[in-house]
């Protein structure tokens, strides 16, 4: 494995950096921990995206696929966690205008921010997943 050089890494930081989502992206979750009950753990203070109410982090977890965590209100359970599988074409959603979309090679479908369908031919919302938060973690069954 060859060794990580200096402007390899802040190239690589820069390209993640540029995912923080604004109203086009998201941040890639760090601070990652896989329980040994199979669960996983987001520690919200390496998540600083989640500080703010509509703060977006993605990660990818075996368990559902690829899935965003979404800061819906100040409250300590104030979170969405949703699958961003869509539910009409199987297609990775991506975020869009602050919500997500169902991009080729789907078919447009539109969803909320939280995962609530908007248009489209989708006949659900994104699928939402069961989680615990506190303070300090989000945990996501």
């Amino acid at each position: 494995m060859a060794a990580l050089n200096r402007r390899s890494f802040v190239c690589g930081i820069a390209a993640i950096t540029a995912l923080g989502f604004t109203k086009e992206g998201a941040v890639a979750a760090t601070g990652i921990k896989t329980l040994a009950n199979g669960k996983t753990e987001i520690d919200l203070k390496l998540n600083t995206a989640l500080s703010k109410v509509g703060g977006v982090v993605q990660l990818s977890i075996n368990k559902y696929g690829k899935v965003a965590v979404v800061r819906t209100s100040k409250a300590a359970n104030g979170f969405s966690v949703i699958n961003l599988s869509c539910p009409h074409a199987g297609v990775n959603v991506k975020p869009k205008n602050g919500g997500w979309v169902c991009s080729p090679p789907g078919h447009g479908s539109e969803f909320a921010l939280n995962g609530a369908l908007k248009t489209g031919v989708a006949s659900s919302g994104l699928r939402s997943i069961n989680f615990v938060a506190t303070t300090k973690a989000v945990t996501i069954a």
